[in-house]
């Protein structure tokens, strides 16, 4: 389990260096204000919807998870906040892996339990030309995504990528 979750490590932390030039694209593409938080600001479905993608590319089963807080206590737990939220489970190992949490002020990547209190997932809420946006977009970037060589079994996360996980049990 110990390899499977590095793995994971691994292309999380690469996927997300590979989305920093498209994340500053995406907002200023929307017109997005420079005062965001972070460039991972509002990309969690987007984003999700390709790490999904590349780990099933790299042999894993994984599938989107979603957060809405409206009508429900779903999302991502900040305190005693709740936000909306999009993040990717994998079932083996199983795992939460969220490469855009640095948005809440949280590690930019969480590889974590299945029962981390910060994740409470519920469904999918949004609009049809968001969904379609999501789907577009991974079309667009999963062959860059397999063309610029940084392949599960060919290389190791960038320096500058490398970051702390934000692991819990």
């Amino acid at each position: 389990m110990a390899d499977g979750v590095a793995r994971l490590e691994r292309l999380a932390q690469e996927v997300r260096a590979f989305l920093a030039s498209h994340w500053a694209e995406w907002h200023r593409e929307a017109g997005s204000p420079e005062g965001r938080r972070t460039l991972s600001t509002g990309t969690c479905g987007r984003t999700s919807r390709l790490l999904v993608e590349v780990l099933r590319d790299a042999g894993f089963e994984a599938r989107m998870a979603f957060g809405c807080p409206i009508g429900c206590d779903c999302g991502y737990c900040v305190g005693h906040v709740t936000r909306g939220h999009v993040w990717v489970v994998v079932r083996d190992p199983a795992r939460i892996v969220d490469i855009t949490a640095d948005q809440f002020g949280d590690a930019p990547v969480i590889i974590t339990g299945m029962d981390d209190p910060r994740y409470h997932e519920g469904h999918d809420r949004t609009e049809p030309e968001w969904i379609e946006d999501r789907e577009r977009v991974t079309r667009r970037l999963m062959p860059l995504w397999q063309a610029h060589g940084l392949d599960d079994g060919k290389s190791r996360a960038s320096d500058g990528a490398m970051r702390k996980t934000g692991e819990r049990a």
